[in-house]
């Protein structure tokens, strides 16, 4: 009897102890198949909204503070680091948990989207209290043109510290694509997704409330910023902490505050004003450019003359000189009390190019712009120089045994411009255009072109139009198209020589 109560203890303990092994396992597995699921999905999406240049020249690099899948809780702050290789303009996406779209860079602090090539910058932002728990995902693009940022995320910009935009991801990206991939491929570049997951942790962590007179002061905690007063922080994990507000023309205000587990610690500075205040003197080299100071507009630059900001706060400020066809200009300064900044500025033009093709009879011409050298005409009766600046140029093609073809050409931005060339054997006396002629070059097409009043021809904007005249002497060029000015200029022409007139018409404003 007793051997069978024995037996049986031993075989009910043997069969505890493969049941417990088999629940294990079989939790063990479970686990597996579901963070293999989430890898799997996170992979999928980053798949779906990738938007992968084949061919870069340059590189764009994003990282998160915390690495790539690490968790943040709602109302933790996430910093964001990235640099470029290239001077470009970078944009900064955040897909959230809804599916929407939030615009991280540019921001109302950091409004120029341009940045300098292998120069660390820095986002910092916060996930919203109450965000749901779920993986979000940060992508940058990188142009050499500002193509990516509208004008409705501008206008947002104006509203928002780090706008929300009004369309849902897949519509988002899809716009992006779109401009992307009409770009050619050395003129972009997307920077490798990264995600991040939100889990909500309610143990151990309170609220921060932060007010100042006046309000619109800085906030930084343990040293990094996080917002502007009036201020609140949820989320925070319980512990001591350095709280600074910063507002330029008042004294530094700071203080350690102990942040509590499901409590709301509430702090109020009185910030007292410096008193002091000082002068920035501007002096421009071009006309009409917007001052900017700590993003606020100020002035208009005038050429050569001194723009003077009184009455500025004692400290340093961000101050921007920006104008349409220059680099922008930026830089910090520190204004000291009861004295002057003294800034000469010079603006750097955008350096814009265009190309030349050449149709003619000859190969193997040396071709010159303005006397400097460009290649030879080729065998297939077209050459195309590109890459030359805009302006006007002095054509002369030579070949031996030919006599040179000389004129004048026009160069303009992002066009093509076309010049058909006829070249004579120097043996041979008869001369194309014996009594002159004139060559109208146009930036528009279709414009009527009048000669002495006379209708002629229409105009192109690819290539000269070349009028034979009767001879040596002045004639009146008028080119007309309907919502334009009138343009209208003498040209003098002597015999056997080709005049070139260069026709800008300028639209009718309404």
């Amino acid at each position: 009897m007793k051997k069978s109560v024995k037996m049986s203890r031993k075989k009910f303990i043997i069969s505890s102890t493969s049941f417990l092994n088999c629940c294990l396992f079989m939790l063990v597995l479970l686990i597996a198949i579901s963070l293999v699921l989430t890898v799997s999905g996170q992979e999928e999406t980053k798949k779906s909204i990738q938007i992968i240049n084949p061919r870069p020249n340059f590189s764009l690099s994003i990282k998160l503070d915390k690495g790539v899948g690490a968790t943040y809780a709602p109302g933790e702050m996430v910093r964001i680091s990235f640099n470029a290789s290239k001077d470009t303009y970078v944009t900064l996406f955040r897909y959230d948990v809804l599916g929407n779209v939030q615009l991280l860079f540019p921001n109302q602090n950091q409004k120029n989207p341009l940045v300098e090539a292998n120069r660390n910058y820095y986002v910092d932002f916060m996930i919203e209290r109450g965000t749901l728990s779920g993986f979000e995902y940060i992508q940058g693009f990188a142009t050499t043109e500002p193509v990516l940022l509208t004008r409705e995320m501008e206008r947002r910009l104006g509203e928002e510290f780090l706008p929300r935009l009004s369309e849902e991801v897949y519509s988002f990206i899809q716009n992006i694509r779109g401009i992307l991939t009409g770009l050619p491929a050395q003129k972009w570049v997307s920077s490798e997704i990264i995600h991040y997951q939100i889990l909500e942790r309610r143990p151990g962590t309170g609220q921060l409330w932060v007010n100042s007179h006046p309000d619109g002061a800085s906030v930084y905690l343990n040293g990094r910023y996080v917002g502007q007063t009036p201020l609140e922080l949820a989320q925070i994990n319980a512990g001591e902490y350095l709280v600074q507000v910063e507002l330029t023309g008042y004294e530094s205000w700071q203080r350690e505050v102990q942040i509590n587990n499901s409590r709301t610690t509430f702090l109020s500075a009185d910030l007292k004003s410096t008193g002091q205040y000082g002068t920035i003197v501007i002096q421009c080299d071009v006309d009409l450019a917007r001052i900017y100071l700590d993003g606020q507009f100020k002035r208009l630059t005038h050429k050569n003359r001194d723009i003077v900001l009184d009455d500025i706060p004692a400290g340093f400020h961000d101050l921007s000189i920006i104008l349409s066809g220059y680099h922008d200009w930026s830089q910090r300064i520190e204004v000291k009390p009861n004295q002057k900044v003294q800034l000469t500025i010079y603006l750097d033009k955008i350096i814009r190019t265009g190309s030349l093709e050449i149709t003619g009879n000859v190969d193997n011409a040396l071709i010159y712009l303005d006397e400097d050298y460009y290649g030879e005409t080729s065998s297939s009766g077209r050459t195309t120089i590109s890459n030359i600046l805009e302006g006007s140029y002095q054509l002369r093609i030579v070949k031996e045994g030919y006599d040179d073809y000389v004129t004048t050409v026009r160069i303009y931005p992002d066009r093509i411009s076309k010049i058909e060339v006829t070249m004579q054997q120097e043996y041979q006396e008869y001369q194309e255009y014996p009594e002159g002629a004139i060559a109208v070059h146009c930036n528009e097409d279709g414009a009527r072109i009048f000669l002495n009043g006379f209708y002629l021809t229409t105009s192109s904007a690819d290539q000269a139009q070349i009028m034979e005249v009767s001879g040596e002497g002045v004639y009146e060029i008028t080119v007309i198209k309907e919502g334009y000015h009138t343009w209208q200029e003498e040209v003098r022409v002597n015999s056997g020589e080709i005049s070139s007139v260069f026709v800008d018409l300028v639209k009718i404003e309404k």
